[in-house]
């Protein structure tokens, strides 16, 4: 019996997956967080969830039905990505994700002009894609702002115990970086530059604050945003916060709707606020939808 239908017809907006490796008993899995798919549903979009195929060709005609893209957290992508140094194994994303995401990444964001959206990993992601680089180790590695004091933003800084008193992580998840552990959230303030696409979204006065919660124990460098981008929010301490076109890039000046965030909003959809960057990623593809624009090539280096 075919199922009802709901008259729905929203932008589609793709999402990447987690990567499960395969163990004794079980296959290889894949994965998407619900937070994720209900932010994109409350917002008006349909989520399409892309599997990890090792194939570009599987990948481009998948890509093609989009309309949006939606980078979602992860564990540390591999620090030899951006000439960092060794981690353990446990803290990283499996192989296999590694190299699809960042096949992915490079093909939207250089051969379309889709609409993108990166949370916490996938605003990493979206810096190291473009040969950006990563604070990383925030606790360890970053120097605060003259004067100002360290924030604990990883949940280990905050002792976090998932389980049974230790700073491990949970089955499947990193405590430091946080993607999918269940503490509670840590909230701190972040600043925004005036007059970015950031800024507008989130539609808060002038030399306000917007708050966020804070998982991650790394942060994209301030110095090495990635080529085109710029970082236009920051903590109190001085860590980026958002990433998004700088002004004289070729997205810039075309207004191509690109946005990261360290935090994870999805998790906070009780807060208009926090709606507001899901809200403008489903406008942006709804746009995108309807002029259905070939792609204008590569943005100027």
């Amino acid at each position: 019996m075919p199922l009802p239908d709901s008259g729905r017809n929203g932008p589609f907006i793709g999402l990447n997956m987690s990567w499960d490796e395969p163990g004794e008993t079980a296959a290889g899995s894949l994965r998407v967080p619900a937070p994720y798919i209900d932010a994109v549903v409350r917002t008006g979009g349909v989520p399409l969830c892309l599997p990890i195929a090792d194939d570009p060709a599987v990948m481009k005609q998948a890509i093609s039905m989009l309309d949006a893209l939606l980078f979602i957290g992860a564990a540390d992508y591999r620090p030899e990505r951006y000439g960092g140094h060794p981690q353990p194994e446990r803290e990283l994303v499996p192989e296999r994700r590694d190299r699809f995401d960042f096949l992915l990444a490079r093909y939207v964001l250089e051969e379309t002009d889709l609409p993108v959206l990166g949370i916490c990993g996938g605003c990493q992601l979206l810096a190291l894609a473009r040969g950006g680089s990563l604070v990383q180790d925030i606790g360890s590695e970053w120097e605060p702002l003259t004067g100002r004091v360290p924030l604990p933003h990883a949940a280990a800084a905050r002792g976090f115990d998932p389980a049974s008193g230790s700073d491990r992580p949970p089955s499947g998840a990193d405590a430091r970086t946080g993607p999918e552990n269940t503490a509670a959230p840590y909230m701190h303030p972040v600043t925004m530059k005036f007059d970015s696409l950031f800024a507008r979204i989130a539609a808060i006065p002038p030399g306000a604050c917007l708050e966020t919660n804070s998982f991650h124990h790394q942060a994209v460098h301030p110095e090495q945003p990635g080529r085109d981008l710029q970082a236009t929010a920051r903590t109190a301490d001085g860590v980026v916060e958002a990433v998004e076109p700088a002004p004289d890039s070729s997205w810039g000046r075309t207004g191509r709707f690109l946005l990261g965030l360290q935090w994870h909003a999805e998790r906070m959809q009780d807060r208009m606020e926090q709606q507001h960057f899901f809200r403008a990623l489903t406008a942006a593809a709804g746009v995108y939808r309807l002029e259905r624009k070939p792609p204008h090539g590569r943005p100027a280096r």
